[in-house]
């Protein structure tokens, strides 16, 4: 009688690789991992030439402010520079009433390309004799 044995080796009937499976595999796990990376480089700068550091940024501020007002209304005009390592800056001026310092006006500077930024706020409080303050509050 013959005998059987179970051997894989040459059998076409065995269980074979199946490389498209396999391929699949690959893609299904590479790409997105692919997308991750770039959008990790696009957010830290690195996809536009200019990288960034996920840390705190070096800066050198300046602000000023001007008042107008008119009875119990009023507007501040902002003006500011702002030199740093990085090539973008988010920054908050808070105006506050000098005697009081209670917040009168608060503003947020989106600064691309330059290192000046300027801007009007309306003045939410009267504005005592003794005039304003300005100080930036955060830059990101």
């Amino acid at each position: 009688m013959p005998t059987h044995e179970w051997t894989m080796a040459g059998d076409d009937y065995g269980s074979r690789s199946r490389p498209r499976r396999k391929t699949f595999m690959v893609l299904a796990v590479a790409l997105p991992v692919l997308l991750g990376l770039l959008v990790v480089l696009y957010l830290v700068g690195g996809l536009d030439g200019t990288t960034r550091s996920l840390g705190p940024k070096n800066y050198s501020a300046h602000v000023e402010c001007q008042v107008n007002s008119a009875g119990s209304q009023g507007t501040v005009t902002v003006s500011g520079t702002i030199t740093g390592d990085a090539t973008r800056y988010s920054v908050t001026v808070e105006v506050l009433d000098a005697a009081s310092h209670q917040r009168i006006g608060l503003q947020t500077f989106e600064v691309r390309g330059t290192n000046a930024f300027e801007g009007t706020t309306a003045a939410q409080a009267p504005i005592g004799p003794s005039g304003i303050e300005c100080k930036i509050t955060k830059v990101a």
